[in-house]
């Protein structure tokens, strides 16, 4: 094996392009992110969402409910025409409290729709961690012969004593 190309090329990486020294992953995600076609901003949409009712106020809040946006167009759902015209006069306001968190021009319209069952994003989320499935016991557990005095065995019986607490 020649020692200079072994030394160029390790595993498929050039070591000669190494920085030697480490860099935070924030530093390079706004850029990863940008690549993918996603604006740092977007990240803020979330946490728009989660607190629509104090961006909004006591006023708006109670009847306009988040749906999404595109293009920026600002979705927002009402649950009847009386609620979606009483938003209508409120869009001006609407969007200038939703520009004001998001630090910029980030929507430039507002579409008003009837919810008719949808769900606004202010209600979806996991309320509680899902439990995860208990295994079930195999059927030739505890068979197995081992040496007493191996770590393997004393593994082996704290696996076997699992199954067996119930």
């Amino acid at each position: 094996m020649n020692d200079k190309k072994y030394h160029k090329r390790f595993a498929g990486h050039d070591l000669n392009r190494r920085r030697n020294h480490t860099a935070h992953i924030g530093a390079d995600l706004t850029g990863w992110l940008a690549a993918r076609g996603m604006k740092p901003q977007q990240t803020l949409l979330g946490h728009l969402w989660r607190n629509w009712e104090i961006v909004m106020g006591p006023d708006i809040a109670p009847i306009a409910r988040p749906l999404g946006h595109r293009n920026g167009i600002l979705l927002i759902g009402g649950d009847d025409s009386c609620a979606l015209q009483e938003l209508s006069y409120a869009v001006p306001e609407i969007l200038e409290r939703v520009n004001a968190f998001m630090d910029e021009e980030f929507f430039h319209k507002v579409e008003l729709h009837l919810l008719m069952g949808k769900e606004s994003l202010q209600n979806i989320g996991i309320t509680e961690i899902p439990e995860a499935p208990k295994p079930q016991r195999p059927l030739s557990l505890g068979k197995a012969q081992l040496p007493p005095d191996s770590p393997i065995a004393s593994a082996y019986a704290a696996y076997v004593r699992m199954f067996d607490q119930k």
